[in-house]
């Protein structure tokens, strides 16, 4: 969604604007991993140029949101557009997120709330925001999640080598106030079962001379890792995306949530 922006022929205060609010943008970035019972979470984001509009977020507020220590809210976000504009766009949902996921509501009404706010924000500008949110229950083994117009998530199964898109209805966020989104799940998930949370940057790598399809060897990679733990499954695969690019900036901004649960009691049950 986003292209590679020149700064060269740009004058002195904009270059210093560029540089002040990439700054901010990477300080809004998660700097360790959440930690909650059974399950290990990890992520990054790395962006095609100065700013960008991928996001993502742990919501964990001491309680506030998440009154357990096994439950942890995350979000993966793409922002329409390039440079400053995306940018913009990233900090406003991120901020709309989280003041919204503090308060009461199932997945359904936070998104749907920011949604409305969203579309109040960009008008018929054409704007709009993609974003996975989910809700990760470590002991229990179970993912809920709504969709908002994003990738679908990959959830692989090591007891049968398959990996699932976890689906989900939703249009993206700043299209239709009175969109609906639906909260879907999936409960009972084997141990050392792996999420992958990611944005179409990193699906499909674009080097200006055609998309390089990158979900089969992502696939591949957490096959051959998957007794490793999440941050060296997340490593291997952000240094095989570095090779794919050949040292070069990718034309879009990439990110990577990755989750893997552990030991806990199974829950029964499951929809989707």
């Amino acid at each position: 969604m986003k292209h590679r922006k020149n700064l060269e022929n740009e004058s002195l205060p904009e270059k210093v604007c560029v540089q002040l609010a990439s700054e901010i943008e990477h300080q809004l970035l998660p700097k360790r991993s959440p930690l909650i019972d059974g399950a290990e979470i990890t992520g990054w984001t790395v962006y095609s140029g100065m700013l960008g509009g991928d996001f993502f977020d742990y919501h964990d507020f001491s309680g506030v949101c998440c009154p357990s220590t096994t439950q942890m809210h995350i979000v993966v976000g793409d922002a329409s557009g390039h440079g400053l504009c995306s940018s913009l766009l990233m900090t406003s949902i991120r901020a709309y997120l989280r003041a919204r996921a503090m308060q009461s509501g199932n997945l359904s009404q936070i998104v749907a709330g920011v949604n409305k706010l969203l579309c109040l924000d960009v008008g018929s500008s054409g704007h709009f925001v993609t974003v996975f949110y989910a809700s990760i229950f470590g002991s229990e083994r179970k993912i809920e999640w709504v969709r908002g117009g994003h990738d679908p998530a990959l959830l692989y199964n090591p007891a049968t080598d398959v990996f699932a898109p976890l689906q989900g209805n939703g249009v993206a966020l700043g299209v239709d106030p009175y969109a609906d989104y639906q909260v879907n799940s999936r409960s009972g998930l084997p141990k050392e079962a792996i999420v992958l949370i990611g944005t179409d940057g990193l699906w499909e790598i674009d080097q200006g001379v055609g998309r390089t399809h990158c979900k089969g060897m992502i696939k591949d990679l957490v096959r051959r890792h998957r007794h490793e733990n999440a941050v060296s499954i997340a490593e291997v695969i952000k240094r095989k995306v570095g090779e794919c690019c050949r040292g070069l900036p990718a034309e879009d901004d990439m990110t990577l949530i990755t989750i893997k649960f552990g030991d806990g009691p199974k829950a029964t049950g499951e929809t989707s």
